[in-house]
């Protein structure tokens, strides 16, 4: 078991390094809308595992990137602990292969939702810029193009298990 949390703590570091070192070589706009990995790993752990270990690692990836980014320390934290802990209400321990792509897809895209509006409305507070243009500029976008990452993601992870279980 510690192992495994172990894999999930490697994994994490390695996309923190990703997300705040190469992810603007495929940034969209001006406005830097990149897709958020780390997010992704935190969805599927707790689609993988639970409320709890989603919770947690969200909380432990989150605070890492507040510690690199050097602003508003716990916004990330706060934000990927909701997204794992909203993952953790669908996990797929007892039903694995009930759940299908598409269903997948919307909880990505929920939970990216979610999480997205939770930074971007504090991170922005007090700005002059409007809770309308946040919302279709920041929230809407990078839930947008983090959902279809994340939609590639589930291609490949899917295909992958049915052919180890075939």
């Amino acid at each position: 078991m510690i192992v495994s949390y172990l894999k999930y703590i490697a994994v994490i570091v390695l996309l923190v390094a990703i997300q705040k070192t190469l992810i603007w070589l495929i940034a969209v706009s001006n406005y830097n809308i990149a897709p958020d990995l780390v997010l992704l790993a935190v969805i599927y752990v707790g689609i993988a595992r639970g409320h709890i270990e989603g919770l947690i690692l969200g909380f432990i990836s989150g605070l890492m990137i507040d510690m690199l980014s050097g602003s508003f320390l716990g916004l990330s934290a706060l934000s990927y602990t909701m997204a794992g802990f909203i993952a953790g209400y669908f996990c797929m321990k007892e039903r694995e292969y009930s759940l299908s792509k598409y269903y997948l897809v919307g909880i990505v895209f929920l939970c990216a939702l979610i999480s997205n509006s939770i930074y971007f409305l504090i991170f922005y507070q007090g700005s002059p810029i409007s809770v309308a243009n946040i919302f279709l500029i920041y929230i809407l976008s990078t839930t947008t193009y983090t959902t279809l990452v994340g939609s590639l993601a589930i291609l490949f992870i899917k295909d992958s298990k049915k052919t180890a279980y075939s």
